[in-house]
């Protein structure tokens, strides 16, 4: 596949995640065509867009000419032919519906000649299937971003049976470069990584409210004001490297139970975490300390904000 300078982007349905992404492209310099079959959803794409820079101006993120000159960036169309041509990069957000995704798809497969990059916001169904009625399914995948795409940096970017790898690796750069952390998946998952992970929690969580354990609002206190706070730090593994692999093993035995082997192994090898310096993570020199410090500070603010908000 032909590499390219990426400078034209445009943006398929601008719905509850496409404005966000058209916002995240225009603030980093690009020019966003944003496509809509209805003016009224066109209007009020523009005017979310809008507010989402003013939020960044009032954050202290942007300065207020910076999104002044963002939103002149962002151009609304219902015609889907004046978004996409000429368009180096296509990024689609309509209903998460395979024949309607095969549509779009198809259509911009004859708008776009390649090595235009043509990527899926799905979050459940195959890039495989959405190519599969394309002439070029080399140049399609999946840039996942989750909501509010303009705030979150994560984007899962993730390949079908027959995308090239120039074409993820091109994806992966132009996204790195509006300082999104990118993950590329190179399993086809339904729900790739992040979806199934909040569906396993979604799925206890469901078991816990059915059998009267918790209430919705004690699960979302839980959350909120428990270990999701602390997980935005350390993540899942990093908080083992925390507690240390040892204890996790020492704690499995003495409930019967098999300690997992990633974990075994590692003590084995006398790589207990952050107090050994190495664990899932190496923790050369006071990097460590770095975090903890970084999330503690957070947790203040955090917790301060709570107690001025009557929340605590």
């Amino acid at each position: 596949m032909n590499q390219g300078a990426i400078e034209k982007v445009a943006v398929i349905g601008a719905g509850l995640m496409g404005f966000g992404v058209a916002v995240d492209f225009a603030r980093f310099g690009y020019h966003v065509s944003i496509y809509n079959t209805k003016e009224a959803t066109s209007k009020r794409a523009m005017e979310q867009a809008g507010e989402a820079l003013d939020l960044m101006v009032e954050a202290g993120l942007i300065t207020d000419d910076e999104a002044k000159t963002a939103f002149n960036r962002l151009r609304p169309t219902t015609d889907i032919v004046d978004a996409a041509s000429g368009a180096d990069f296509v990024h689609e957000s309509v209903l998460e519906l395979l024949d309607v995704k095969q549509e779009v798809f198809a259509k911009l497969d004859e708008i776009c000649p390649p090595p235009t990059i043509l990527a899926t916001n799905t979050s459940s169904l195959r890039v495989t299937d959405i190519a599969s009625v394309t002439r070029h399914p080399e140049r399609i995948l999946a840039t996942h971003y989750f909501q509010p795409p303009h705030f979150v940096p994560l984007v899962e970017i993730v390949g079908g049976e027959k995308t090239d790898r120039s074409a993820v690796e091109r994806a992966a750069q132009l996204l790195r470069g509006l300082r999104k952390k990118v993950v590329v998946i190179d399993v086809e998952l339904p729900g790739f990584v992040g979806n199934r992970i909040q569906g396993a929690i979604g799925r206890e969580i469901r078991s816990l409210v059915d059998k009267g354990v918790c209430s919705p609002d004690m699960i979302d206190d839980i959350i909120s004001f428990g270990f999701g706070r602390r997980m935005a730090y350390t993540g899942y593994f990093k908080r083992l490297d925390l507690i240390g692999l040892d204890f996790i093993y020492g704690a499995a035995k003495g409930r019967g139970e098999k300690p997992w082997e990633l974990i075994a192994n590692r003590v084995e090898q006398g790589d207990l975490g952050m107090k050994s310096r190495k664990g899932f993570y190496s923790w050369p020199g006071n990097t460590a300390q770095q975090l903890h410090r970084r999330m503690n500070i957070e947790l203040i603010r955090l917790l301060k904000q709570d107690m001025d908000m009557g929340l605590i």
